[in-house]
């Protein structure tokens, strides 16, 4: 095989391994109990994740702050597996940020078949082409 072909193939299944723009369910907008899950691509440096928020105990006035908030999102990566801890209207609100690995992973059914579905071609191919160099 030419090897600037191998090259340009090489290229091209790296490019899209690391190019991958997650697809994540989200809530379309923010968290409520009525969230209705859609597919969104996430941007650059995010991966799909929950986010869970809850106000701290007996702090709570209002009936709608007393339940905790679990809803679907992307996360930018650096905020992966954070805590965060704000006060909104007088009441403290913790929220974790939490990130999975792969499309469409923060539902309840996981699937990550495309970033090993290129993981396994990119050793295919290495495994192909490092022989006949």
């Amino acid at each position: 095989m030419n090897p600037q072909l191998a090259g340009i193939l090489l290229c091209a299944l790296v490019g899209a391994a690391l190019g991958h723009r997650a697809r994540c369910y989200d809530c379309g907008g923010g968290p409520s109990s009525s969230c209705k899950q859609t597919v969104i691509t996430c941007g650059e440096g995010e991966r799909c994740g929950f986010l869970d928020r809850k106000p701290n105990a007996g702090q709570a006035k209002q009936p709608s702050m007393t339940l905790s908030q679990h809803h679907p999102a992307c996360v930018a990566t650096h905020h992966c597996n954070q805590v965060d801890i704000e006060s909104v209207g007088g009441v403290t609100v913790t929220t974790h940020k939490n990130c999975c690995v792969g499309d469409l992973c923060n539902s309840a059914v996981a699937s990550s078949l495309t970033p090993l579905c290129i993981l396994a071609a990119a050793v295919t191919t290495l495994a192909w082409l490092l022989p006949g160099l």
